[in-house]
């Protein structure tokens, strides 16, 4: 390997770590946003509402949030498994309500994600989710 090729994958290297950094600083000012948002919002349905307008806008339109009685996302429910990355995670509210979040993806997306950093930021966000019902989630990955 030539000393230009050596010096070209360094620079390559580095540019790669700081624009994964620059990914993932925007994840966190989402969840920051959907974080403050709930501050405002005392109502359970509400929050889940705000996360699921937040996922679909900045992470993915395919997503479906579901809680009791409560559905949210696409009427054609195979349009939510239709991306390359799949992510599920189930919803348990602290009186026994249940419900999940599905979501799916094909990389890059708004956000220039790749699929590894995709999932990361959707157990975060259905993290978050649980949280704003009271709950938790339990995720498969």
């Amino acid at each position: 390997m030539s000393m230009h090729d050596q010096t070209e994958e360094k620079f390559s290297v580095a540019l790669d770590s700081i624009q994964g950094k620059r990914r993932i600083e925007r994840v966190l000012e989402a969840a920051n946003a959907l974080l403050d948002r709930y501050s405002t919002e005392p109502d359970h349905t509400e929050r889940l509402r705000l996360a699921h307008e937040l996922i679909r806008r900045n992470f993915t339109p395919q997503v479906t949030i579901t809680f009791g009685d409560l559905t949210l996302g696409p009427d054609d429910p195979e349009t939510v498994s239709s991306g390359e990355t799949l992510f599920h995670c189930k919803i348990h509210g602290p009186d026994g309500g249940s419900g999940s979040l599905t979501a799916s993806y094909t990389a890059p997306g708004s956000l220039g994600l790749t699929a590894p950093e995709w999932l990361t930021a959707m157990r975060l966000l259905a993290g978050l989710g649980g949280l704003g019902v009271g709950g938790w989630v339990t995720c498969s990955r």
